[in-house]
């Protein structure tokens, strides 16, 4: 075999160990494992802490503020001192008294040295001491260990082998010691310490490497009771005898644990139940109580009754991974076919997790995550060892064909792709007669700019208009038929068929005018002069398909309504949407027409009556804005000169004129020379000011009136604005 089989044959297998090593790396399947255990722990049924010997006298925020930040030694002494007359079995100290506290610091420390039942606590992360004068079997570290990976409490650190045992047993430890009246560790836990020591390097759902566990100690994982169920009272009522005999009965044989259940005094610490509380406050539980957790399970454990969930060794999650590794190479390579192998994986999987959630039902957590994302991988390794070929030739077909689709998608519009591909298995696409709704626009003037600027300043100028036209167009379903330049012609109607071709087309219109706005911004950040469009709209019957030959061929349509649209587009001014009757007949909905015109066209016998539409109503609600152009009659009527355009080309030279009137769009003028046509194109040459040169502004001729026309600029720089004194608009 070369060596390109074996990179073939073995490559999707190292690349699923690749990934499984780096989900390994990542952390990520022991954050599965533990989110699988704070759910377990959350929903699996818990005792109540009521059922237990366990009661705390916690010190709560009332506490605090009626004997300050620090209960003193004194009332702790009294506190003490009560409860021993009460009866209780054993007192947990849960708070730092290794230093003096305000008045009464020898009579607890009397009380530690010489009370049987007190055990005093030591922070050993902190280096905080217990209270002077404690016999080392009543001295217990109260140290909560969380988790490195969220800060969670879940582990229960019962002692620190290989050390001092005197030392270096927990709080709750010492206090099951003083009410089983044993001075050592329980003969229970010397005799048989593995069922304890559960917590191994690498056990239950956490790697190896996790920094949760050390061979010096002996942990197992919290078993907790139902939060908040401990029976629990204030210190300042225990102080004030105000307990009732029921209460005090309570107490009588129970293990007391006395510590801050304050929130503010920051005692407090998240756990699994803490897992999808929402909300600023994260749900917590006060150190005391979570002593109070761990101190009923060692009372639970001692009867031969463990609680909680139990860690599977890390021997056990060995096996199950390579079982995993084995069991996914076989599901990937063995069972014939691909659907089927897909369904035993999938099937595998629901029962990989199903016996996962039953294991934590009852009560045992191990590495889940990794082995199954070991027998995921390796399935998929072995789909893709078979296929290899085949997908890959596949795969690549696949692509070769979305670059020619998205090729295609540049060039002509979608609809126009998906119907030129979709019939390209025929010799020639079906034609049929089709009743759409013609788009023509185009730039008003764009023809001068192109003679007085450089090459590279017109392309960047029909980009920008043409990527923010085409964005609109896409928007309301126009298909984009022809580009020519600045000029574009979009059909709504065809190919895809709709009712509402009218109306979309009159909405793109609209549409279409307000977004040269935003064309016009962009061409003044990037210093490109600004620009005008006029379009026009024509409903009627065409005959819709594919036009041309084997060599070149191309959608379109052929009819009337294609070169009426045309010529009511060339009749148009910029910011203006004319439409032919038959479009606004055919749009259902309300339009605001702004002007009527009836107007001979070149290709038509009768009068064409053309609108100007402002605004529509309806699901799209678009308007123009009204625009008050009323010429105002000139102190001094301006000399001026100008041609008449027939096809973009003057006739003749140019004739003497006289402007009466003027607005920012429009004006009247007295022409002396040749009489143009309702519509015409005119260019009118404007001096300037210093008499040494000529400035000249397209129009089109609207009216006549006595002698006098009123025509509208098609486009106007701002200089010829500033040079004829016309005001910007506001």
């Amino acid at each position: 075999m070369t060596r390109q089989g074996i990179v073939r044959q073995l490559g999707p297998y190292l690349a699923a160990f690749g990934l499984l090593l780096l989900l390994r790396q990542s952390q990520l399947s022991e954050q599965l494992n533990l989110l699988a255990y704070d759910l377990a722990v959350q929903l699996r049924p818990l005792p109540s802490g009521a059922s237990t010997p366990v009661r705390i006298i916690g010190i709560d925020e009332d506490d605090l503020k009626r004997y300050g930040p620090m209960v003193s030694d004194g009332l702790l002494a009294d506190a003490i001192e009560r409860l021993d007359r009460i009866g209780v079995r054993a007192i947990g100290l849960d708070l730092f008294c290794g230093q003096p506290v305000g008045a009464g610091g020898a009579r607890l420390r009397q009380q530690a040295a010489s009370n049987p039942r007190l055990v005093s606590a030591y922070f050993d992360l902190d280096g905080k001491r217990a209270i002077p004068g404690t016999p080392p079997h009543r001295q217990g570290y109260a140290d909560l260990y969380t988790d490195p990976q969220d800060g969670l409490v879940r582990r229960d650190l019962l002692h620190v082998v290989g050390t001092d045992q005197a030392s270096k047993a927990s709080l709750p430890m010492r206090l099951l010691q003083i009410a089983k009246g044993q001075r050592q560790l329980p003969h229970w836990l010397q005799q048989q310490p593995q069922p304890l020591a559960d917590l191994g390097e690498g056990a239950g759902g956490y790697l190896p490497e996790s920094p949760v566990t050390d061979d010096h100690y002996l942990q197992r994982m919290l078993a907790f009771h139902q939060p908040g169920s401990f029976p629990q009272w204030s210190l300042g009522r225990l102080l004030r005898n105000q307990l009732s005999p029921q209460q005090t009965q309570q107490l009588r044989g129970s293990i007391v644990l006395i510590g801050v259940v304050a929130p503010s005094s920051k005692d407090s610490f998240p756990v699994p139940f803490s897992r999808g509380r929402a909300g600023d406050q994260r749900f917590q539980i006060s150190g005391v109580e979570i002593h109070a957790h761990r101190l009923a399970a060692l009372l639970a454990l001692e009867r031969g009754q463990p609680l909680g969930i139990q860690a599977a060794s890390a021997p056990l999650n060995r096996w199950l991974l390579l079982l995993a590794l084995a069991v996914g190479i076989v599901a990937g390579e063995r069972v014939p076919g691909l659907r089927r192998s897909l369904w035993v994986v999938a099937s595998g999987l629901l029962l990989a997790v199903a016996v996962t959630a039953a294991l934590l039902a009852l009560g045992v957590w191990l590495d889940a995550a990794l082995p199954l994302a070991a027998f995921s991988l390796m399935a998929a390794a072995g789909w893709l060892r078979r296929g290899a070929n085949q997908q890959i030739k596949g795969m690549l077909l696949e692509i070769q064909n979305r670059h020619v689709r998205s090729q295609f998608d540049r060039f002509v519009s979608k609809a126009v792709a998906g119907e030129l591909l979709d019939k390209s298995q025929t010799s020639q696409a079906a034609s049929e007669l089709r009743t759409v709704t013609v788009l023509m626009s185009d730039l008003r003037g764009f023809s001068l700019l192109g003679q007085d600027n450089p090459p590279d300043l017109i392309v960047r100028l029909l980009n920008n208009y043409l990527e923010e036209m085409f964005h609109v167009i896409e928007e309301y379903g126009g298909t984009i038929d022809e580009v020519l330049g600045d000029a574009i012609l979009v059909l709504f109607g065809a190919p895809l068929v709709r009712a509402d071709h009218a109306e979309a087309a009159v909405a793109c219109a609209l549409a279409m005018q307000i977004a040269m706005e935003k064309v016009n911004q962009t061409n003044a950040q990037q210093g490109l002069p600004a620009l005008e469009m006029g379009i026009g709209l024509c409903t009627g019957d065409v005959i819709a398909g594919t036009i041309g030959s084997r060599q070149r061929a191309k959608y379109g349509v052929v009819g009337s309504a294609v070169n009426l649209a045309a010529r009511i587009e060339s009749l148009s001014v910029g910011g203006e949407v004319l439409a032919a009757q038959s479009t606004v007949r055919a749009t259902d909905v309300p339009l605001r027409i702004d002007a009527d015109h009836t107007v001979a066209v070149k290709g038509s016998q009768e009068l064409l009556r053309v609108l100007a539409i402002g605004a529509i109503q309806g699901t799209h609600n678009l308007a123009l804005p009204l625009t008050s152009s009323q010429p105002q009659a000139l102190a001094q009527p301006l000399a001026i000169d100008y041609a008449i355009l027939r096809g973009k080309q003057r006739q003749g030279s140019p004739q003497p004129a006289f402007v009466t009137h003027l607005s920012e769009r429009e004006a009247w003028v007295l022409l002396a020379g040749d009489r143009p046509e309702l519509f015409d194109d005119l260019v009118l040459i404007i001096p300037t000011s210093s008499g040494s040169g000529s400035a000249e502004v397209y129009a089109k001729v609207r009216e006549q009136c006595n002698g006098h026309w009123r025509v509208v600029f098609s486009l106007m720089s701002t200089g010829i604005k500033q040079l004829i004194g016309v005001r910007e608009a506001a």
